[in-house]
């Protein structure tokens, strides 16, 4: 059986249409990802208390990203399967939908940053040199949070109509820029005053606002789906219970599982300035790892969620098999570059030693984890939601994160006031165990195929043995 899913997983027919779609969305968010690496290098250069800062200050923007992910990528199950159905109306009307939920998300959180960036700190840390370099940071940076969100509405659209290629270039643009920003506006260059942590934020402020805009110019030249008469895409009436009825479940799914992440990074931030200094650096390397899965699960998703939009439910089987077959090789192999490469991945940025040595220990252990960490994400992102099912991701991060994640880092960290690096393994033990034991045996029962387009009834059973697979007694 594992012969054949390699077998199935090497046919070039699959690389053919997977390749197109997984390099130009991995590139994307390989340089949305160089904007938190180029801010954390040029950051690291001022110390420890800033490169903290700016990482715990970070996790603002990464809620607000977080909600807007969980709306998109509930849209995302209706645009897939409705491109698959050649039904434009219908993803103009979602479309709608996102906009009408992004654009007030963006604004609350880039007022209620703008106007209390120390109450945002205060619920990550006590310290106040990282209290006071975090809020010079959210100042500026808080208004990047509306152009956020739009640009992830628009890239939602682009990547699940196959315009996969727009939403890349504009990336690479932006992350040039902001590299450029940074640079002038954290050292002075140009006879400009040095602006610190400060200068990080403007940057990211000025350069996430070009990429929407760039995105909507390309668009209107290439005449692509998001340019479109507004009384089309906000041609949502009736369209709200049927939209909410699969979206909400991905949204509560993001909203809980990023508050849990956050509960587990304010334990986290007070176990010391260089501890977190360390998991700043680690996890901003793994960002650069998680791109890859990133456009695995998003070529996935397109891919699962076209075929079942279409009625072929086979072919939808087969994707999502070849895609679980891919995501634990890539793990592998992404751990060994990690682990063969820590001691100038981790030299690049300015730590104290203790620090440095920390991040290297860190690397290795997320090396390792790689293999298995991101089954889960594949499952419930690219597969479960793309066959219309979005309700047992929620289910899973419920239990999960709720009732062992969130527990486990809690005690470990604050109550048995156990090492930083034991608390952190403790973390990733419980995280992959209770989610792998859930999704999984879900995953082969072929539940999750359930299509926001048809309503008969239908035979999982014959669209198994169509894919080549067995029926999986449950």
């Amino acid at each position: 059986m594992f012969r054949k899913r390699v077998a199935e997983l090497f046919d070039r027919s699959f690389w053919a249409i997977a390749l197109p779609l997984i390099i130009p969305i991995a590139l994307q968010n390989l340089l949305m990802t160089s904007f938190r690496l180029v801010d954390t290098l040029m950051v690291g250069r001022l110390g420890d208390v800033s490169i903290a800062a700016v990482g715990l200050a970070g996790w603002a923007s990464f809620f607000v990203e977080l909600l807007a992910f969980g709306m998109s990528s509930g849209a995302a199950v209706f645009v897939a399967q409705y491109h698959g159905a050649n039904n434009k109306e219908g993803m103009l009307r979602t479309y709608g939908m996102m906009l009408l939920f992004m654009v007030p998300l963006g604004l609350v959180f880039t007022l209620g940053v703008g106007l209390y960036p120390e109450f945002v700190m205060r619920l990550f840390t006590d310290d106040p040199l990282l209290i006071a370099a975090g809020v010079k940071y959210l100042q500026f940076a808080c208004v990047s949070y509306l152009s956020l969100t739009v640009n992830l509405a628009i890239s939602t659209m682009l990547r699940c109509t196959e315009q996969v290629k727009i939403p890349m270039v504009t990336s690479g643009i932006c992350a040039a820029l902001n590299a450029a920003l940074n640079y002038i506006f954290i050292f002075g260059a140009f006879g400009l005053p040095a602006m610190g942590v400060a200068g990080a934020g403007l940057a990211t402020a000025i350069s996430s606002l070009i990429n929407p805009i760039m995105m909507l110019v390309i668009s209107y030249v290439k005449k692509t789906i998001v340019i479109a008469p507004l009384k089309q895409i906000f041609a949502v009436k009736g369209f709200f219970k049927t939209f909410w009825s699969r979206a909400l479940s991905v949204l509560l799914n993001e909203f809980f599982w990023s508050i849990s992440i956050l509960v587990v990074n304010m334990v986290f931030g007070r176990m010391g300035t260089d501890n977190y200094a360390a998991l700043t650096v680690e996890r901003t390397i793994e960002g650069l790892v998680f791109v890859f899965f990133v456009g695995i699960c998003n070529a996935c998703n397109i891919l699962v969620g076209k075929s079942i939009g279409a009625g072929d439910h086979a072919q939808g089987i087969l994707y999502s098999r070849r895609f679980m077959v891919l995501t634990p090789i890539i793990g592998v192999l992404a751990g060994l570059v990690i682990i063969a490469l820590r001691y100038p991945l981790v030299g690049m940025f300015d730590l104290s030693d203790a620090a440095m040595q920390t991040a290297r220990t860190l690397l290795v252990i997320f090396a390792i984890d790689a293999v298995v960490r991101y089954i889960p994400y594949v499952e419930v992102v690219g597969i479960f939601r793309a066959g219309g099912d979005t309700k047992m991701g929620l289910i899973i991060d419920l239990v999960t994160h709720y009732v062992f994640i969130t527990p486990a880092v809690i005690l470990a960290g604050l109550v048995f006031k156990l090492p930083f690096i034991t608390t952190y393994v403790i973390m990733l033990v419980v995280d992959d165990v209770s989610k792998l034991l859930i999704s999984i045996p879900y995953y082969r029962t072929m539940k999750w195929i359930k299509p926001v387009t048809q309503m008969e009834p239908i035979d999982r059973e014959a669209a198994l043995v169509e894919s080549g697979s067995e029926p999986t007694i449950v």
